[in-house]
């Protein structure tokens, strides 16, 4: 990383977020929604926001609690109802939407969340677009069809060839950049949505050396030092880069060749044992995290991980997919100037909450003002790739939860985190702020 780059990392004030929720203009209090499970401690509402002065971001304060963003319901008139479980609020909010703008459904797959912009693409015919359900406006992104995508993945309606895509504010400002990571290869795209002749860029490199296979896992954007920061999964290791997208004409890579120092435990190593590994960047005024997510292939009745390689059936059949998988562990590394490395953080997040899953990952310091965030925890959602139609399962969507990084213990957010009140949630449930954070 550039000496600039890494100078800049130093704590700044922590960032409050203010409440909208009970301002005066918020309209009707529906009744009680139907709980599927019994962890709730209050009853959870519905909250219908019909006046259109807020539906506006413009008119939302500057900083919001952020919202897990629920299935839609379909509307009279092919229309749609965008749903948010407000956790300071402890409630639901809908909003009506149009059916113009698209949403999540057999065709259309939700491919990121950024700045109170959702990310949808089309497998159908790979049109890709972003959506604000507050404003309901649209804008559609340039056509993938002229980026190196094999047209065998072109051609796959139940296919999409979008891994993620964010944005580095809205896409009405000029200088707006989006970056998407490209499922087939996990290759790295940007563009300028804001100008008329917009179209995507291949940016990054695939391969080093004959052997060396360079997949882009995790992208974020950090306001504080207008970079994209990349996650790079090199099959041994990971490796991180930096992008410098102002000039569209001339991008520009800052490399990023400092270590990660593994944590090495045996409590650490049973605990993560039988899962698979999904990392992520996040960024806090300034300040760079490296994520550590274990996920359990399979748990049984209890909860408990276990050999996958138990659940295999026969050559033809493959693995037994009737057991669902689950988010059993996080560790958490802070990026250290002094070293240049990726320093582990024992039992502590410095009083910031993270918000993970398919949306841009970002962190907030809100304990004092909400205390319904839990501090030094890890708010997530679902990222693993399911195919229902294919395995035939009855889950999916449902790795909803928080992770107490102090004690290391989960609790649910909206929805059960058990096994046996495990279902299918689809579209997935996304971290969704109506406002930058």
């Amino acid at each position: 990383m550039a000496p600039y780059v890494v100078s800049l990392f130093s704590r700044k004030g922590a960032v409050g977020v203010s409440n909208w929720i009970s301002r005066k203009g918020a309209v009707g209090v529906s009744s009680l929604i139907s709980r599927r499970c019994g962890f709730f401690r209050s009853p959870i509402s519905t909250l219908s926001v019909s006046d259109e002065s807020l539906r506006s971001p413009s008119s939302l304060p500057s900083k919001i609690s952020p919202w897990l963003m629920l299935p839609p319901t379909a509307a009279g008139g092919g229309c749609v109802v965008h749903k948010f479980y407000s956790i300071a609020e402890n409630r639901v909010l809908s909003f009506a939407g149009e059916q113009k703008l698209g949403f999540p459904d057999g065709d259309t797959e939700l491919v990121g969340s950024s700045h109170g912009w959702l990310a949808l693409s089309n497998k159908r015919n790979n049109d890709l677009f972003l959506t604000n359900p507050l404003s309901r406006c649209r804008v559609n992104l340039p056509p993938i069809h002229k980026l190196p995508i094999e047209e065998q993945h072109l051609s796959r309606e139940d296919f999409s060839c979008v891994h993620n895509v964010i944005i580095s504010c809205s896409p009405n400002e000029e200088n707006c950049r989006a970056m998407m990571i490209i499922k087939a290869g996990y290759a790295l795209a940007f563009c300028c949505p804001g100008l008329s002749t917009a179209e995507w860029t291949p940016i990054g490199t695939r391969y080093v050396g004959q052997h060396d296979v360079r997949c882009y896992r995790s992208i974020i954007y950090s306001a504080t030092h207008k970079l994209f920061f990349c996650l790079i999964d090199r099959r041994i290791f990971d490796t991180f880069e930096a992008w410098d997208l102002r000039d569209p004409d001339s991008p520009t890579m800052i490399p990023m060749d400092y270590p990660v120092i593994w944590l090495h435990s045996e409590e650490d190593d049973q605990r993560n044992k039988f899962c698979r590994t999904e990392n992520s960047l996040v960024e806090y005024s300034g300040e760079l995290f490296f994520v550590e997510r274990f996920i359990a292939e399979s748990v049984d009745s209890n909860g408990c991980a276990f050999d996958t390689h138990l659940c295999y059936i026969s050559p033809k059949k493959g693995r037994d997919h009737s057991r669902p998988y689950k988010t059993m562990n996080f560790n958490v590394y802070k990026f250290d100037p002094e070293s240049r490395s990726f320093r582990f953080m024992d039992s502590s997040l410095d009083g910031l909450v993270f918000f993970i899953g398919r949306n841009h990952a970002f962190a907030i310091a809100a304990a004092s003002e909400y205390p319904e965030l839990k501090a030094d925890s890890i708010y997530y959602t679902d990222v693993t790739n399911t195919n229902y139609a294919i395995q035939e399962i009855d889950y999916g969507g449902h790795d909803i939860g928080i992770f107490s990084y102090k004690d290391r213990t989960f609790s649910p957010c909206y929805y059960p985190c058990d096994v046996k009140g495990i279902k299918v949630i689809t579209p997935y449930p996304i971290w969704y702020t109506p406002t930058p954070l």
